[in-house]
């Protein structure tokens, strides 16, 4: 292999440019000492392999070998290399107007036939020059194709292009990854990877030559892999454009038979006969593939759409928005047309992809998907990594984080009356069902009609808990606004029951370790407060830690821990009780001085049981207090259900004076 190398130090790193299948993508600056000690600096675009697909650096490095030996004009130049302890960077001339599939999409209606037959010309003479080197690209797509110059043709300048380099080879890729990329990899080359050769280029030519005549869309994307597979082996075509002569040549070059397929000397002459007087006859809606003949395409099934997906070369990396055991959440612009006026979102994604975490993902995303309600977090889409082996949910952004640290930052611009406000909004979202027994007051029949049934009873039609309720787990969409925005212990009640029983460890929401963290505080009190707070250990209800029985009377008991934290507005101060609180030495006593490690864990247990609970927080409204002492009933059946507690904070918001 041969490449130039370059230093790290002669490299500077700028914005982030998207991602690659296996690659993050930057845009930066490479300083060069040139003549008479004077310093040039070039804008380049650097491609780090992710270390996470460092088993394919050799592939990677057979890339840049051979861009950076070829000089053509229609091909991206490769400046060298840069190894650096366990990082490999490509280093590449940057391109102003990116990849040619986002370009179509964002200018579909002022490009035109002319400029996009010349732009397949000029792909189509990159092609030829590398086959007359009995060189195999491998990877041709309209997003390996650049785009160096817009066209000007007052002044006599066409649109120009590049063909970047094609990345990882298929031949080392795995048959998941092939399948995702049908139509572009060549039918013989899925069942044979290592069967890659100039034919191979010809076919996803003719792919890219469909996806510019299409405007960039991308074709089959609306298939799963079986029906990619399936599109193959019954040899179904691409819709075909009604411009005939264009037709053919697609057909042509996507030929099944590797041999019939046309020398790319013959594109390029198939292609300059179209360049004739009577092109202008033909219209754009001439070229644009025809769903109605494609043989297969909708009499065979293969129109049925999927939910969003996102991709991931589009995905920006903002920030980091949090991070936890398992997973994180990213703040990242979704930039498809790579000109930065995309959506900022949300993206969650999990730590390590094990099988088993990844169904767990999955089916809190279906949760989500599932939900559609003002105060849930809305679900955007779905992004797999190359061959689905990671996955990221997309949902929308919220600026303002979670509900706690929102309490805690600006305790003193929210009042009483935006708590109860806070209160309802996230008690109305949450399920209503049959297993709690009714417990209203004597008044709240009067006033039934009057309350929404719409939020208290969403969740219910699902028969879902929630499991995790906690003001962490809710965002803020503004200052009226609250929503749940973390479903990732969520469960399904079946049909036949009203709880849900735990049976393996892991699936169990309570982290032991924080609740003898409390204890422990409450033994040493003189010890930081950051151990734990009481909410932690006290967030779940009795039945939960002693039967792991989880039910939508469990969700209750920590709905009305969720108001304890409004009210302390999340205070870590307020929560364990400490110093002059006269609560301490009660829980103390009441406890036993000299109980020690899981002793103290039962005897809490007991305490709960027993009814101590947590103290009125300071200030806080006597009626909002006695709704906590509620949702803290011992007995699952007396505590309120989330209509009749709806009803009870709507009662006193209308009645109170703030």
């Amino acid at each position: 292999m041969v490449f130039h190398k370059i230093r790290k130090e002669d490299l500077e790193f700028n914005e982030s440019l998207g991602q690659g299948t296996f690659t993050k993508i930057f845009k930066g600056i490479r300083k060069e000492l040139g003549d008479y000690g004077l310093m040039h600096q070039t804008e380049v675009v650097m491609k780090v392999l992710d270390q996470a697909h460092r088993n394919y650096s050799e592939s990677f490095f057979e890339a840049a070998s051979m861009m950076t030996q070829l000089s053509y004009k229609h091909l991206i130049l490769n400046y060298g290399v840069c190894v650096c302890g366990e990082e490999n960077i490509m280093v590449q001339e940057f391109v102003k107007f990116g990849s040619l599939d986002t370009y179509l999409k964002k200018n579909k209606n002022s490009v035109n036939i002319l400029w996009k037959l010349e732009v397949a010309k000029q792909l189509a003479q990159a092609m030829n020059f590398l086959e007359e080197k009995h060189l195999v690209h491998g990877n041709v797509c309209a997003k390996n194709v650049l785009l160096i110059r817009e066209d000007d043709w007052k002044a006599g300048n066409p649109p120009f292009i590049k063909l970047s380099d094609p990345g990882i080879s298929i031949t080392v890729l795995p048959k998941e990854i092939l399948v995702e990329r049908i139509p572009w990899v060549p039918p013989e080359c899925l069942t044979d990877p290592a069967n890659l050769s100039l034919a191979a280029d010809k076919w996803s030519f003719g792919t890219t030559l469909w996806e510019i005549c299409s405007g960039g869309e991308k074709p089959l994307a609306s298939l799963d892999n079986t029906k990619k597979i399936l599109f193959y082996e019954d040899q179904y075509q691409l819709p075909a454009p009604k411009w005939i002569e264009l037709a053919n040549l697609i057909t042509s070059c996507m030929d099944y038979e590797p041999t019939f397929r046309p020398t790319f000397r013959a594109v390029i002459r198939d292609l300059h006969s179209l360049f004739t007087p009577d092109y202008e006859l033909i219209v754009d809606s001439d070229i644009l593939p025809n769903r109605t003949v494609g043989a297969g395409w909708s009499s065979g099934g293969f129109d049925s759409q999927e939910p969003a997906q996102f991709e991931e070369r589009h995905l920006i990396f903002l920030q980091q928005l949090g991070k936890g055991n398992f997973g994180s959440v990213e703040m990242c612009r979704y930039d498809p047309l790579q000109d930065n006026t995309g959506e900022v979102v949300a993206v969650k994604k999990l730590q390590h992809g094990t099988a088993e975490h990844i169904r767990d993902f999955e089916r809190e995303i279906e949760i989500l998907k599932s939900l559609q309600h003002e105060n849930i977090v809305k679900y955007k889409g779905v992004c797999y990594s190359a061959g689905r082996r990671n996955l990221r949910l997309i949902m929308e952004y919220l600026p303002f984080g979670s509900l706690r640290d929102y309490l805690m930052k600006n305790r003193e611009r929210i009042d009483h009356k935006k708590l109860v406000h806070y209160s309802s909004q996230i008690c109305k979202v949450l399920p209503s069902t049959q297993c709690v027994k009714l417990f209203l007051r004597s008044t709240a029949p009067h006033f039934l009609p009057s309350v929404s049934r719409q939020g208290m009873e969403y969740l219910s039609t699902k028969r879902y808990i929630h499991r995790d309720l906690a003001t962490r787990n809710i965002l803020v969409e503004s200052e009226s606004r609250v929503k749940i925005g973390d479903f990732g212990l969520t469960k399904v009640l079946p049909q036949d029951k009203e709880y849900y029983m735990v049976k393996e460890p892991g699936e169990s929401p309570i982290f032991w370790s924080e609740l003898l963290g409390f204890l422990v505080f409450l033994h040493r009190p003189s010890w930081p407060p950051l151990l734990t707070s009481v909410h932690h250990c006290c967030r779940y209800a009795p039945e939960s830690l002693t039967e792991s029985k989880f039910s939508v009377a469990s969700d209750v008991w920590s709905f009305g821990v969720v108001l304890y934290e409004l009210f302390t507005h999340s205070d870590r101060n307020s929560s364990p009780p400490t110093g002059t609180c006269q609560h301490t030495p009660v829980f103390m006593s009441m406890m036993g001085n000299d109980k020690q490690g899981q002793l103290i864990v039962y005897h809490l247990i007991e305490l709960l049981k027993s009814g101590s609970r947590l103290p009125p927080p300071l200030g806080c409204p006597t009626e909002m207090h006695e709704i906590m002492e509620q949702c803290w009933d011992k007995d699952p059946f007396l505590r309120p259900s989330f209509k009749e507690l709806a009803l009870s904070i709507d009662l006193f918001r209308e009645n109170k004076e703030f």
